[in-house]
C-alpha cells in the first residue's frame, strides 16, 4: 500500500481537529483520543446531545485506509497511476472534490454501468475525490490525467472555498498495471444520522468558526478554481462546475450570504469560459434524512443524487 504523503498526514490531523472540535462543541462532549485498532462509527444519539466524538484513528483511516483498503487519497493516486498504463475510453468522467463529492455517488463500477446504459456506449467514471481536497490538488490530478478526453466534474461548495493546507503531491511517473483496488469510500453509512436540531446547530457553529476564514480565503480559492479550469482546458478535458450536495432543510436561509458569494463567483467563471455550471440541488428536494450532517449523503440520497447527475450529463450531451 502506498505510504501516505507527509502533507496528507498533517492534513488528516488538521481536518480531524476541526471536525471533532465542531462536533464536540455542538454535542457537548470531549474529543476522542487516538489508539483504536479500527475506525468506530460515530453514532448519533437517539435523543439529547450526548455522543462520542470521532477519534483521530477514524479520520486517518478514511484518508489512508485500513484492513486491506486504501484511503480516499490513496485511491485517487491509484486511479492516476492506472490511467497512465491503461488509457480510458474517450467517454470518461472524473469527479473532483472533497468528502462530500466522495459520498455523493455509489461506486465507480455501478456509476459507469449506469452511464453506459443511458448513452448506449462505453463510459468510465472515476471518483478522484478525497477528504479536504483543494482546487490546487484537483489541478495536480488533472495535470496527471490522459490528454484530450473526458469530462472533469469540479464540485463547488462552502468547504471548497474554505480549505487551507499544504497541497499533497500526485505521483508524476508512477504506473499501476492493475486496476485500482478496494478503498474506503463511504464513511457515514454505518452511522445514525444526526438529528435535525443538531444539524441546525452545526449551521451556526459553521458561522462562528469558519465565516471569517471563508471571507479571507475566498478570493484566493476562486483564483485557484480558475486555474483549475484553465488546467482542464489545456489538458483537453472538458470542465463542468457542479454544485455539491447541501442539506437545505437544515441550513434554511442561514447561509444565504456566503452561498450567494461563491455561487456568483462560479457563475462568472462559467460565463467567462463558456462552461456548464450544474445546480439541481433545489429541484431534487432531498430531505434532511438523506444526509448524515449538512453535506454527506447517506445511501438513499446518494442514489437519487447519482441518478440525477447522470441524467443531467446525458440530457446536456456532456459526454
Amino acid at each position: 500500500m502506498r505510504t501516505p504523503h507527509p502533507a496528507r498526514a498533517l492534513l488528516a490531523a488538521a481536518c480531524t481537529s476541526a471536525l471533532t472540535a465542531a462536533f464536540a462543541a455542538v454535542l457537548g462532549v470531549g474529543v476522542g483520543t487516538a489508539g483504536a485498532s479500527a475506525p468506530t462509527p460515530f453514532a448519533a444519539p437517539a435523543a439529547g446531545l450526548t455522543a462520542e466524538a470521532p477519534s483521530l484513528d477514524t479520520v486517518l483511516a478514511g484518508r489512508h485506509g485500513f484492513r486491506g483498503r486504501v484511503g480516499d487519497w490513496g485511491h485517487v493516486c491509484q486511479v492516476v497511476n492506472w490511467l497512465r498504463y491503461r488509457t480510458p475510453p474517450r467517454h470518461v468522467v472524473y469527479l473532483l472534490g472533497g468528502s462530500t463529492s466522495r459520498e455523493s455517488v455509489t461506486d465507480e463500477s455501478g456509476w459507469s454501468r449506469g452511464l453506459s446504459t443511458r448513452l448506449g456506449r462505453r463510459v468510465a467514471a472515476w471518483v478522484v475525490s478525497s477528504s479536504c481536497q483543494t482546487f490546487v490538488e484537483d489541478a495536480r490530478v488533472v495535470n496527471s490525467l490522459p490528454k484530450d478526453r473526458g469530462v472533469a466534474l469540479i464540485t463547488v461548495g462552502l468547504s471548497r472555498f474554505n480549505m487551507e493546507h499544504v497541497p499533497a503531491t500526485v505521483p508524476r511517473t508512477a504506473v499501476r498495471t492493475t486496476p485500482p483496488g478496494p478503498w474506503w469510500q463511504h464513511h457515514y453509512d454505518a452511522r445514525r444520522p444526526l438529528s435535525l436540531s443538531v444539524k441546525q446547530q452545526l449551521v451556526q457553529k459553521w458561522r462562528d468558526d469558519h465565516l471569517e476564514g471563508f471571507t479571507e480565503r475566498y478570493p484566493d480559492r476562486l483564483a485557484e478554481l480558475e486555474t483549475l479550469i484553465q488546467a482542464c482546458l489545456d489538458r483537453g478535458i472538458r470542465p463542468v462546475l457542479l454544485e455539491m450536495p447541501l442539506n437545505v432543510v437544515a441550513v434554511r436561509d442561514d447561509l444565504d450570504d456566503v452561498l450567494t458569494t461563491y455561487r456568483q463567483g462560479c457563475t462568472d467563471l462559467a460565463t467567462r469560459y463558456d462552461i456548464p455550471y450544474l445546480d439541481f440541488l433545489g429541484a431534487l428536494g432531498l430531505p434532511s434524512a438523506d444526509f448524515y450532517d449538512l453535506w454527506h449523503l447517506l445511501p438513499h440520497g446518494r442514489a437519487r443524487w447519482q441518478n440525477r447527475l447522470s441524467r443531467e450529463l446525458t440530457r446536456r450531451s456532456l459526454l
